[in-house]
């Protein structure tokens, strides 16, 4: 009967352990979530050749996600354009024209951002943008904390790990829109 009983027991904490896949399929080590406050399905294997990013910011991770072929910022872009002897005015990427040229003639790419929150500057938000419709298709936020202590008291920060539960949701996302990622 104690050995029935313990195998039981040993049973059970094995499947309720196996069945944990959350923790599993998570590719930023993090215990919370963050907040999907936008979702719109698109075949993102159509944008996965380039990501322009601004800044240089999320370039490590997008590189650790192992998704997009190539990642380049803003200014990398531009010099492309340049360099590929294109009218600046026409492929200028900060308008939604622009972008959308780039995209039908130049070259297929999606944009990732990390933001602040033009409602609430304590809500940090990734976003992504579709460069053919200049919408968002994709936005996760996450609330930035103040530090109480030392010289830095008073200011605010985005936490390591609401950092990575928004970059979990960027790969939930990019595994719910599309048929090639594997990690």
């Amino acid at each position: 009967m104690k050995k029935t009983l313990s195998t039981l027991i040993l049973l059970v904490s094995l499947i309720s352990f196996g069945q944990n896949t959350e923790e599993n399929t998570q590719l930023f080590k993090t215990k919370i979530k963050a907040n999907v406050t936008l979702h719109d399905s698109i075949n993102l294997d159509n944008f996965k050749e380039l990501v322009i990013i601004p800044g240089g910011h999320l370039k490590k991770e997008l590189e650790k996600i192992n998704y997009f072929s190539k990642i380049m910022t803003h200014d990398e872009l531009t010099k492309q354009i340049k360099k590929a002897g294109l009218d600046h005015l026409k492929y200028n990427f900060k308008t939604k024209e622009g972008a959308k040229s780039i995209y039908t003639d130049y070259k297929k790419f999606i944009y990732v951002a990390q933001a602040l929150s033009n409602a609430d500057k304590n809500i940090h938000q990734i976003i992504i943008i579709d460069p053919t419709t200049g919408e968002k298709v994709f936005e996760v936020e996450g609330r930035s904390k103040t530090n109480v202590i030392g010289i830095s008291a008073g200011t605010k920060y985005l936490p390591q790990d609401m950092n990575n539960a928004m970059l979990n949701e960027l790969v939930n996302y990019i595994r719910a829109n599309s048929k090639t990622y594997k990690q």
